[in-house]
């Protein structure tokens, strides 16, 4: 049902919804992070270009804390796509975690950590 929603929406104001609904729904029995079934991670998005050593190092960090904790990654290539290619230009690589831009050039990894464990 919510790929019905969501379908031909910008891809950025998607992962803003979903973030909303995860944050705004009420509570479960255990309750805390992931008190809604099937949503049970962080996501973290990286907008990034094809040939960018920034973004080689801003993956390999994120990977090597994916290792440790538990979220859900998604890269998008801005080559070709003219509207990210505007939005961003040179400011690659840019990371987001769950819905707010938190890291652009690199990622510092204590600070992406704690960002994951809270």
């Amino acid at each position: 049902m919510l790929l019905v929603y969501i379908f031909g929406r910008d891809q950025r104001e998607v992962h803003t919804l979903v973030w909303i609904f995860r944050v705004d729904a009420p509570a479960l029995a255990g309750g805390g992070r992931g008190s809604i079934p099937g949503v049970v991670e962080h996501r973290v998005l990286m907008y990034s270009r094809r040939a960018c050593h920034l973004c080689d190092e801003a993956r390999a960090v994120l990977m090597a804390e994916r290792e440790r904790s538990s979220f859900s990654f998604e890269e998008i290539f801005i080559d070709g796509d003219d509207r990210l290619e505007h939005e961003h230009g040179l400011r690659v690589p840019v990371v987001v975690v769950d819905g707010v831009e938190e890291f652009e050039f690199s990622v510092e990894p204590d600070l992406l950590r704690t960002l994951l464990r809270n």
